[in-house]
């Protein structure tokens, strides 16, 4: 493992923080009752459970940070299984601007640009 991919992981591993914070305090502080029980179920189930979880529950509210833990959920498994940095279609090595850019880029520039043009 390269010192960049460390900072890359590292980097993952702060937003992975981040979001789940947030997502616990807009909960746990909402003023709507069924968003304290969807905090109380999530503090009683473990992290990577969440996603799943919060898509059943959470309604359009939480989307963007539903999608984003999704996203970083993702690109954790991706260190895990020693493919992070590498395109999803064409298993090329995505660019580091893109990476540098959004962490959790799946696809280097050119399958980015195929995709968008279907």
């Amino acid at each position: 493992m390269t010192i960049e991919t460390l900072n890359f992981e590292s980097k993952v591993e702060v937003l992975l923080a981040q979001v789940r914070e947030e997502l616990l305090n807009r909960l746990r502080y909402s003023t709507l009752s069924h968003e304290n029980d969807i905090y109380q179920n999530l503090a009683a189930h473990p992290e990577w459970d969440w996603v799943a979880h919060l898509r059943d529950k959470s309604g359009p509210t939480y989307k963007d940070l539903v999608d984003k833990l999704e996203r970083l959920e993702a690109t954790q498994c991706q260190f895990d299984l020693g493919l992070f940095g590498f395109c999803s279609d064409c298993e090329e090595p995505i660019e580091a601007a893109r990476l540098l850019e959004d962490v959790t880029t799946q696809r280097c520039g050119q399958c980015e640009m195929n995709l968008k043009a279907r």
